[in-house]
């Protein structure tokens, strides 16, 4: 059977981007397959094999494995469980469809995957590891302190005079405005110091406040850099909660090649890369979402990441 599919994997509620690369990938000849990943396992069936020869074999819903030429994972979400599921069954039971997903990503490991489940779990979460990488890349990155400790917490506010932003270890929002999750990266203040023992459920990412001239998105595509530029010295802490437009951004030479060391030492072929652009000195690198959105750039800007995605699904290149 001829390798001539290119599997998409997200959820129903996926639009704009999905589009964008399935044109591409249409524009080069290939066919796209999309599966909606919250429709399994109740209405989606996932069968995988591997028979004692080595031969692969199974099914994603009518598409048959065999014929998976690539497989672009841009967004596994939660599963659909039944109404009347036990709720203390959810749990395990959406561990299983998960593991149901990487076991895919462990069938069909020579093939192209923008991201391989493994390489994205690897990273997605892992802040002083993205951090401790980003450095021995060649990148700058701020100190950082990662907490359930309260006591802790105030002294890395003092030892950074007061001046200090906090955000969450996971994304909280997967969409364009990036206005999904429930807290964003925000300053904190001595007001806030007063309801650190919340800490205790719910540890958070602390660092110094970047006076900055821009916050950079870099959606990175196998060593390519598309760029997007908002915010400055006068912004909040989060694009995010702000109403500033979008506009071309750039990376020196340095930054770029830091980049590409960091992101193919990660195994990644996709990743939406933040970074700040302090008012003297180089970018500073934030955090890499393997995952993250890059639709904007696309609308706004013009710039051809779905291109360069598609042209990354078909290097043949696993």
């Amino acid at each position: 059977m001829p390798r001539d599919a290119v599997l998409i994997l997200t959820h129903s509620r996926d639009f704009y981007v999905t589009e964008l690369v399935a044109d591409a990938l249409a524009a080069r000849g290939a066919r796209a397959v999309r599966v909606n990943v919250d429709r399994h396992p109740m209405d989606l069936d996932l069968s995988l094999g591997l028979g004692g020869d080595g031969r692969v074999t199974g099914r994603v819903g009518e598409l048959p494995v065999e014929a998976v030429r690539s497989v672009w994972a841009r967004r596994l979400t939660t599963a659909s469980l039944p109404d009347d599921l036990d709720p203390a069954l959810a749990g395990p039971v959406i561990g299983e469809c998960l593991a149901h997903w990487a076991a895919l990503g462990d069938l069909l490991d020579d093939r192209v995957w923008v991201n391989s489940p493994r390489a994205e779990a690897a990273v997605e979460g892992h802040k002083l590891g993205q951090l401790r990488a980003a450095r021995a890349a060649g990148l700058a990155v701020p100190p950082t302190l990662i907490t359930n400790d309260p006591a802790e917490a105030r002294r890395f506010f003092h030892a950074h005079g007061g001046d200090i932003i906090g955000k969450m270890l996971t994304p909280t929002a997967h969409e364009m405005s990036g206005r999904g999750g429930f807290f964003h990266t925000q300053r904190l203040t001595a007001e806030h110091l007063e309801h650190l023992d919340e800490l205790r459920l719910g540890p958070m990412c602390l660092q110094p406040r970047i006076v900055a001239r821009a916050e950079l998105r870099v959606a990175w595509v196998d060593g390519v850099c598309h760029v997007g530029a908002i915010g400055g010295a006068d912004a909040g802490v989060d694009w995010r909660l702000g109403g500033d437009a979008w506009r071309h951004g750039a990376l020196d030479e340095a930054t770029a090649s830091a980049l590409n060391v960091l992101m193919r030492g990660m195994n990644l072929r996709y990743g939406a890369v933040d970074l700040m652009v302090p008012l003297d000195g180089p970018p500073i690198f934030l955090e890499v979402n393997p995952a993250g959105e890059w639709g904007m750039l696309t609308r706004d800007l013009g710039l051809p990441v779905a291109e360069s995605i598609a042209d990354a699904l078909l290097s043949g290149e696993a």
